[in-house]
């Protein structure tokens, strides 16, 4: 029976894939010819042995000595500082000289009620209301009734109103009454020294010839 052209090519194929799966199989087997060597990993050149130069041997076969290491020293010690509060050393702080009380702008007992013309009438506290310096009394009374004590006084001095407003400032600031601003008539100027329910008010109104001035004040006597 005649083969056809057909048949030829196709059995030609078929013998050929025969053949490339034989060469496959043959080049698979142990010890085959033209089988390729299997390919090493390359070792890490950082973690060799044989890469670090203190292990490496020099061609003339002597031994390589080790590069020396280097030596343990501790960093230097820094400045340090310290939150603690340290208290302060008693002996060396100067002792405060102890307070002396303001005393009170009156006590008992009272003087008799009285008054005067033309000076300070008799028990009138002038340690605590002091005559102006250089000036000229012209009235002056005192009024008791336990506990409580009314004085007044007039007067004229050649001296300004800011003169005789400042004198009894100082004056009765020794015994803790402090100036407040008064109401006034008459272009004069009013002010009020007070503490704890006692009052002087005075009233200095300026003149042709100096200041003519008033005080009145009111107390509670302690003790």
């Amino acid at each position: 029976m005649r083969l056809s052209r057909r048949t030829w090519i196709i059995s030609g194929l078929a013998a050929a894939a025969v053949l490339a799966a034989g060469a496959i199989t043959l080049s698979l087997l142990p010890g085959a010819a033209g089988r390729p060597a299997a390919v090493q990993p390359a070792a890490d050149s950082a973690s060799s042995p044989s890469s670090s130069p203190s292990s490496a041997t020099p061609s003339g076969g002597a031994t390589a000595r080790p590069a020396p290491s280097a030596k343990n020293t501790p960093p230097a010690a820094g400045k340090r500082f310290t939150t603690e509060v340290i208290p302060a050393d008693p002996a060396a702080s100067p002792a405060l000289p102890p307070s002396t009380p303001i005393p009170y702008p009156v006590s008992a007992p009272l003087p008799k009620s009285a008054s005067a013309t033309g000076g300070i009438v008799e028990g009138f506290p002038d340690i605590l209301v002091p005559q102006l310096q250089g000036s000229k009394v012209s009235t002056s009374s005192v009024a008791s009734d336990s506990p409580n004590l009314q004085v007044s006084l007039t007067g004229t001095t050649s001296g300004s109103v800011t003169d005789v407003v400042e004198f009894y400032r100082q004056a009765l600031a020794k015994v803790g009454m402090y100036d407040t601003a008064a109401p006034a008539l008459g272009g004069a100027t009013a002010v009020t020294y007070s503490r704890d329910g006692n009052a002087v008010t005075l009233t200095a109104t300026p003149g042709d010839s100096g200041t003519s001035y008033a005080l009145y004040g009111t107390f509670t006597a302690k003790g």
